[in-house]
């Protein structure tokens, strides 16, 4: 078998397997001739044998490199044209031209003589020109390197020689080349490949280029292959420990130059059991390759809601943030307006209980004086009875003596009648006299209890609160309409509640509720009063009809939503009732209030109820405290001005100033109940009935009602009017002190049975009267 083939360059000087140098243009034949030489090196066929030798001392290989360099002239690889004569390369050519090619080491003896011309040139019949198509003349060698010692190439030119053959090769065929040359890639069924193979025998080792049939040369191209194939069976079943076992003993057999005989069929049982073993592992790691899919998908479905809900916060986020800054904006405007107005409240205010407190003295003096004057009159009455009687004088003469005492009675004892000149030369009392006769004739016209007030001092009272209200309705005018009223206020306020709850809670906005509202609340309660009704009214204004009230009474509640306990707008308005209203109402109890002034303790009484239905005295202090003020001013009223005076039959008969004064009294008394009875709700029921039953009727009304039985007709109408008065359960329950008016109205049912021509309207009175307090 022939074939046409390039001339290698040499092997480099490392030991690897030949390689291609480049293709020429023209076919050339096969030369082993530099093949285990690099390009630049020392040729003449040096192989592997001289990098496989031992290595001498560094003295000797100086010198076999010098005496190398001398005596032999290398040869150069010539081409010969693809119309040349075709060599055919038989066992015993390649033999011959191996044994023609032997190396220093081996043959040192045969290259110096040709090196001198004297060695034979044939071997076996062909010289060496001829096998490899040159002539038989010697080229002269190459010119010496830099380093004349030096034959073998460094590492660095080597390397650019590989690249160098690499990069032909690649141009040349577009691919890298195989490290074999196939001779015959038609015949089948046979691996025969051109291979270096050790002789043994002669003077020394060779290294010959040799076909090789089915044969597995350590160092070989087939050696190479088998080590590919093992190198893939362990990188695919390099999990299998048997696979690992078996690869392991191959490796350790071809170590040792032995090749041991594997069975085939128990390594292919060995390998279905490990492809079995991993299909299954396969299928494991397919499941769980599904499983974490699944739950991939899941994660992205999660992630991408996350994204969109912190994409939605995150939108939130800027709009609280820009809403939030308005609120900000609003509210502190709002705050500094306010600010900005109380000083003019806090004035309206002052002026308020400077007039509150003007009015409630002038009533108080004057039913002090009316007082002291039906008393002065009485007691002058009494007093010139006594002495007309005491002389022996008979009832004319009394009664006489007693209307000359009070003509000028309340003139001497005010000192009256003597002048009382001002700076201007005017005398007072002139005007202080006249008020007294009208109040005596007032008091002689009528037993009514109502005290004539100083109508100049009314209508500056009424004049002073008008301008106060017109003054606070004007206070807020020049402000926006969005900060100026409450309603406005409390829109922004509930409309951040119900936006944005969480940013509302966290500004602690239900704490500085009241607050924010108080400058309002207090503006509108200057034209309010605890005790005195408006002009033309005959009631004071509630609480609960107020403006601010109704619009702050609903205040954070959603729409169709109760209150919740635990929301702390809820506590808006017991927090501005206790703040705001209960310091005006505990100073009108304690400066203000006359319960000897029905009117008063009626307008008094609704108000504290009012207050106590958002701040409750058991658990408020402040709240105690008035209720306590309330209780300490109505007992002492029941015990100090509500006496009512028991003068003799005989005497009160004679002297009328006297008898209407007890009748006034009595009648002061009863307008005391009936106030004290409102309170009823304020004041604990039990303390009432001590206050009431206990000290005015008991101690003051009982014994007056005692000395009207020498006239059973009177009797029986006074305790018809106390007993009206009184409360049904309290009568029925007879409290201790009310047990002695049962048995004077069972004295009046006897008289009237006794008495054959008594009052049918005295009959009906005492009637009337055991009805109400018999059980």
């Amino acid at each position: 078998t022939t074939t046409t083939t390039t001339t290698t360059a040499g092997a480099s000087g490392t030991g690897t397997k030949a390689k291609k140098k480049g293709i020429k243009p023209a076919a050339s034949l096969l030369s082993f001739e530099d093949d285990d030489g690099g390009e630049g090196e020392d040729d003449g066929g040096l192989g592997r044998s001289l990098l496989k030798t031992k290595k001498k001392s560094s003295r000797d290989k100086g010198a076999t490199k010098a005496r190398f360099a001398a005596n032999i002239a290398l040869p150069t690889p010539s081409i010969v044209a693809a119309g040349s004569e075709t060599r055919s390369y038989d066992l015993e050519s390649l033999k011959a031209l191996a044994s023609a090619q032997r190396t220093v080491k081996d043959r040192p003896e045969e290259h110096r003589e040709a090196a001198a011309g004297t060695s034979g040139a044939a071997v076996a019949g062909r010289s060496v020109g001829d096998v490899f198509g040159r002539s038989g003349e010697w080229l002269p060698p190459p010119p010496p390197r830099e380093d004349a010692l030096s034959g073998i190439p460094d590492a660095k030119t080597i390397a650019a020689a590989k690249v160098k053959r690499e990069a032909a090769r690649l141009q040349a065929s577009g691919k890298p080349a195989a490290d074999f040359i196939d001779l015959d890639s038609g015949r089948e069924h046979r691996n025969e490949r051109v291979a270096f193979k050790a002789v043994h025998g002669g003077v020394s080792d060779r290294m010959l280029g040799v076909y090789t049939e089915g044969d597995i040369l350590a160092g070989s191209d087939g050696e190479d292959a088998d080590e590919f194939e093992r190198a893939q069976f362990s990188r695919v079943f390099k999990d299998e420990p048997d696979m690992k076992r078996t690869v392991a003993q191959v490796k350790s057999s071809a170590g040792g130059g032995k090749i041991s005989s594997v069975s085939i069929d128990q390594d292919g049982i060995d390998a279905l059991a490990s492809l079995r073993r991993a299909l299954a592992m396969a299928e494991a790691s397919s499941a769980n390759a599904t499983s974490e899919a699944a739950r991939a998908d899941d994660h992205a479905v999660k992630s991408k809601e996350a994204l969109e809900f912190y994409e939605k916060e995150l939108k939130g986020a800027s709009e609280r943030y820009v809403y939030t800054q308005k609120l900000r904006d609003y509210f502190r405007d709002a705050c500094a307006m306010l600010h900005h107005k109380m000083p003019i409240v806090e004035e309206l205010e002052a002026h308020y209980r400077k007039f509150h407190a003007l009015r409630a003295k002038a009533l108080t003096e004057a039913i002090n004086v009316e007082r002291e004057e039906a008393e002065i009159e009485a007691t002058a009455a009494t007093e010139a009875v006594n002495a007309v009687f005491a002389n022996g004088g008979t009832h004319a003469e009394a009664t006489a003596a007693a209307a000359a005492a009070v003509e000028d009675a309340v003139f001497k004892v005010k000192n009256l009648q003597a002048k009382n000149l001002d700076e201007m030369g005017r005398d007072l009392n002139i005007a202080m006299r006249g008020a007294a006769n009208a109040r005596s004739k007032r008091r002689q016209a009528s037993l009514s209890t109502a005290v004539a007030e100083d109508e100049r001092q009314v209508s500056l009272f009424h004049k002073d609160w008008t301008d106060a209200r017109q003054a606070a309705d004007a206070i807020l005018c020049d402000a926006s309409e969005e900060f100026s009223t409450v309603s406005a206020v409390k829109k922004r306020a509930e409309e951040w509640k119900r936006t944005h709850p969480s940013s509302y809670k966290n500004t602690y906005m239900s704490i500085s509720a009241p607050s924010l509202f108080a400058p309002f609340v207090r503006i509108e309660l200057i034209g309010w009063s605890p005790l005195y009704p408006r002009q033309g009214s005959s009631i004071p204004t509630g609480l609960d009809s107020m403006k601010w009230h109704g619009d702050l009474f609903d205040y954070g509640l959603a729409d169709g939503a109760g209150a919740d306990s635990r929301d702390e707008d809820g506590n808006l308005l017991p927090n501005i009732v206790q703040h705001v209203i209960l310091p005006i109402v505990s100073e009108a109890v304690e400066e203000w209030w006359d319960p000897r002034d029905a009117t008063q303790t009626r307008a008094l009484a609704a108000s504290l109820k009012d207050v106590f239905v958002y701040v409750d005295p058991a658990t408020n202090e402040e709240a105690k405290e008035v209720e306590i003020a309330v209780h300490r001013k109505l007992k002492r009223c029941a015990e100090e001005d509500c006496v009512v005076p028991t003068y003799l039959p005989v005497v009160a008969q004679c002297a009328p100033d006297a008898k209407r004064h007890a009748a006034i009294r009595f009648q002061t008394s009863l307008d005391v109940i009936r106030g004290a009875l409102e309170l009823d709700g304020v004041l604990d029921r039990v303390t009432l009935q001590r206050i009431i039953c206990d000290v005015i009727v008991a101690k003051h009304i009982v014994p007056y009602v005692r000395l009207q039985l020498v006239d059973p007709s009177v009797c029986a109408a006074t305790m018809r009017a106390l007993v009206d008065v009184l409360p049904n359960n309290w009568t029925r329950t007879a409290p201790q002190g009310i047990l002695p008016l049962r048995d004077i109205a069972q004295s009046l049912q006897q008289i009237a049975s006794a008495s054959s021509n008594a009052d049918t309207t005295m009959a009906a009175d005492a009637t009337h009267v055991l009805a109400r307090l018999l059980p």
